[in-house]
């Protein structure tokens, strides 16, 4: 490490001079004599510098990256294809926001407005239990998917809600293959 990497370093992080010296054990003359070429670093000290500037290093990506999915069918029914090869773009999302595995999706239709819009995406917690009156995803067997509010489920049905126009929706639970919460919307 040389003397103009150091100074370049200390510039860029906003830290000081005497902070490394601090850091290293090096007293104030010393550092001058090493910041100025005039002696060598020795390996315990660049071992320090290393962990001085670690802090500042970067922990790793600030984003995950998503597939969006939302792909509409003929046929209309709001419905949106989860099959592998409906990918419709990839999004950034902040790191750590989801954990486990998720995915986006392209909403289509109008039945879920106001509360979703087409065009809109939002971000699902794949095999995340929804929870009730929470939007969620239903995936059915054949590979489609719908978006609604989750009501529950009982005696073999999935009850679910849509707001436009504003009814109750009942799926056969045999043709769901999952269903997915709606951890938020971008």
């Amino acid at each position: 490490m040389k003397p103009e990497e150091i100074r370049s370093r200390l510039r860029a992080t906003g830290r000081s001079q005497a902070a490394l010296g601090r850091h290293i054990g090096a007293s104030k003359d010393s550092m001058s004599r090493l910041m100025t070429g005039q002696r060598r670093l020795q390996a315990v000290e660049v071992e320090r510098i290393k962990e001085f500037f670690a802090e500042d290093a970067p922990a790793g990506p600030a984003y995950d990256t998503l597939d969006v999915y939302g792909y509409v069918q003929a046929g209309g029914d709001d419905l949106v294809s989860l099959a592998d090869g409906q990918v419709i773009d990839r999004i950034e999302v902040p790191a750590g926001l989801v954990r486990g595995s998720a995915i986006g999706i392209r909403v289509v239709g109008d039945s879920m407005e106001p509360r979703l819009f087409s065009g809109e995406t939002v971000i699902v917690g794949l095999n995340m239990p929804p929870q009730r009156d929470r939007d969620c995803v239903v995936e059915f067997r054949d590979g489609s998917a719908i978006v609604k509010q989750y009501k529950g489920q009982r005696d073999g049905t999935v009850f679910l809600h849509q707001y436009n126009p504003d009814k109750e929706v009942r799926v056969d639970a045999s043709k769901v293959k999952a269903i997915h919460a709606v951890l938020y919307r971008r």
